[in-house]
């Protein structure tokens, strides 16, 4: 059947070298809309030059763009990583010309459209590395703090979709509050002033879809909550078993020295290879857990954001449980990360004595760091979730 819907359009601008997260937004927007949009009453549409952009004729290519894009876009979205991009004679890249219109745009227009800004922050190819770009990137990095726009780093494609889905709806949020009635969502939303200014109303035909319940999807966050929540206890436990074996090893090696004949270098060799082996064995049950941890914890909070949506018209206590599970993790994430922190710690004091064990170490940290790093965007990820559910469920309920 025919309904009503606000749609919010988003503003897409980045250089050439993010192609996959250009992409993730588009599934990114099509996963919000097939969470939020039925109960908020509002659809959003990406605006792309790839897609909206036709061949022109203008100044340069980028003024082409300017002309045929729409300009009366709700949300602007920039990504960058590696590259600033080419100049345009207005501007120092395309991106940044884009940005410089939204800015220009959202000051005139008392926050509309809202700017989001991420970057990529991953190792880059030396290969790639064009330390031009870099020197003008960190320049625009400065000026986006001297503009006062907040930006994001995030590490890895699925980290940037699913940040952005959180984001984007916390502003589809600020917009205007969120009752708990789906009809007064979408009259209230109609009737607000940015509404009228910036979003336009369409019908569509809705077919039903095989889309997963409330219930459904609590079980979703429960059993892939657990399974985060295992995996950190398994590693804490690894933690705990390797740090008491090099203990032992080390007060091994200190009791061959401190015999009246002392330790031979083959004794200490043998002793050193085994403490080696052992932190070898550690990072590679660590490596495997490290993929297991992402894939969870990137499904708990997509289960636990769909389930919220589905609670905005009726409420669920089982929601509000499911958050209290969320923030009983959120709380222990911390702990384990600093504890890893004060474990790579440990592993660099090491001395260097053996290949063997210079192997190991190197290889140690390596994996520490990949699992830290996995813990600080499990913490970020689950603060945001749980600020978007706070906004629709009413935070004290």
């Amino acid at each position: 059947m025919a309904r009503t819907e606000s749609v919010l359009s988003i503003f897409l601008a980045s250089p050439g070298d993010v192609t996959d997260e250009r992409n993730r937004l588009g599934d990114a927007i099509r996963e919000w809309n097939r969470t939020w949009a039925r109960n908020l009453g509002v659809r959003l549409e990406v605006i792309r030059w790839e897609d909206d952009a036709y061949p022109g004729v203008g100044v340069d290519a980028q003024d082409v763009i300017n002309q045929q894009l729409p300009q009366d876009y709700d949300l602007f979205v920039g990504i960058m990583w590696s590259r600033f991009g080419t100049p345009t004679g207005r501007a120092g890249s395309g991106t940044a010309e884009e940005f410089d219109r939204a800015l220009q745009m959202n000051r005139r227009g008392l926050g509309n459209p809202e700017i989001l800004f991420y970057f990529k922050d991953t190792p880059i190819p030396p290969s790639k590395i064009d330390s031009e770009q870099l020197m003008k990137l960190q320049e625009f990095k400065q000026r986006l703090k001297i503009e006062g726009v907040l930006h994001w780093d995030f590490a890895d494609s699925d980290q940037f979709e699913r940040l952005v889905i959180l984001h984007i709806t916390k502003h589809v949020q600020s917009w205007r509050h969120i009752p708990r009635s789906t009809t007064a969502i979408l009259t209230n939303f109609s009737d607000s002033p940015k509404a009228d200014r910036h979003s336009m109303t369409m019908q569509s035909e809705v077919t039903s879809e095989e889309d997963d319940g409330l219930l459904d999807l609590i079980e979703t966050f429960e059993e892939r909550i657990g399974e985060v929540t295992s995996i950190v206890n398994r590693l804490s436990d690894a933690q705990n078993e390797l740090a008491s074996k090099t203990v032992q090893g080390t007060a091994e090696l200190q009791a061959l020295q401190a015999a009246p004949e002392g330790a031979t270098a083959k004794q200490a060799r043998r002793l050193i290879a085994k403490v080696a082996d052992e932190m070898m064995q550690f990072a590679a049950r660590t490596e495997a857990e490290i993929p297991l941890f992402h894939a969870a914890m990137n499904d708990s909070v997509a289960a636990l954001t769909k389930a919220a949506a589905l609670s905005v018209a009726f409420g669920s206590e089982q929601t509000q449980t499911a958050k209290t599970a969320a923030l009983a993790l959120l709380s222990s994430l911390p702990t384990a990360r600093e504890s890893m922190i004060g474990f790579k710690a440990t592993t660099v004091a090491l001395p260097r004595i053996t290949k063997e064990l210079n192997q190991a170490k190197r290889k140690q940290e390596s994996v520490l760091d990949a699992l830290i790093a996995e813990l600080e965007s499990a913490e970020r990820l689950l603060t945001e979730a749980i600020g978007v559910m706070d906004t629709l469920l009413g935070g004290a309920n």
